[in-house]
């Protein structure tokens, strides 16, 4: 019996993974546009609203007691809502700065990722799935910590004054987080699978390179 050795080629990961991950990132991107389009237009809509209750329903002055205590009752709600909306320029501002961060990071390594250039590629896809992450969890928490989810309403004291608010509140935060666990891990499942499925194969995966030939009929 004579073995013969036959040549044998490694093949290469198909290139579609990486192709696929800059179709990904380029529909991110586009989601970054839109991120810094409502965090630049939000505040100046916001500033478009009166602060004066007074400017959009007038005070009854002619009015009953009830039209008088309904009047005063939603300048307060106003107020408070004004308050809050106010509150959230500060994290908009860092909305907008992660979004301009996040689009030029995926910008660039979509022709890096589409042309083959897989250890660049990845390294950019990867920093921008770390300061992604790190952007939902900074702006949750300014979200929560510096204004919250609602704004602080006073239901009185006939349904639980401020029990049910906070109540609320933890739920929405609770949700906020379990929502960024989900979608975060899957981004990560997908960036190893890309990671897994791009690299290739070294001489301690290639099969043998000799088969059994039949003996010579000499």
């Amino acid at each position: 019996m004579v073995y013969e050795e036959t040549p044998y080629s490694i093949p290469e990961p198909s290139p579609w993974w990486l192709r696929g991950s800059a179709i990904f990132m380029s529909m991110m991107c586009i989601g970054m546009i839109l991120q810094a389009i409502s965090g630049i237009i939000t505040p100046l809509y916001l500033d478009l609203m009166p602060d004066d209750y007074a400017e959009i329903e007038p005070f009854p002055e002619d009015g009953t007691q009830e039209e008088i205590d309904n009047w005063n009752a939603n300048k307060i709600f106003w107020s408070q809502t004004i308050d809050y909306v106010n509150g959230l320029e500060n994290m908009l501002f860092y909305s907008v700065i992660y979004a301009v961060i996040l689009f030029f990071i995926g910008l660039i390594s979509i022709p890096v990722l589409w042309s083959g250039n897989r250890d660049l590629g990845l390294k950019m896809t990867s920093i921008w799935f770390v300061i992604y992450v790190i952007s939902q969890v900074h702006l949750i928490s300014m979200l929560y910590l510096d204004v919250g989810f609602y704004p602080d309403y006073d239901f009185g004291s006939e349904v639980g004054g401020e029990a049910i608010p906070d109540f609320i509140e933890s739920i929405s935060l609770l949700v906020s987080v379990i929502q960024i666990l989900f979608c975060n891990t899957i981004l990560f499942a997908f960036l190893a699978l890309v990671y897994s499925k791009t690299k290739k194969q070294t001489n301690f995966d290639i099969p043998s390179g000799f088969h059994n030939s039949p003996p010579s009929q000499d």
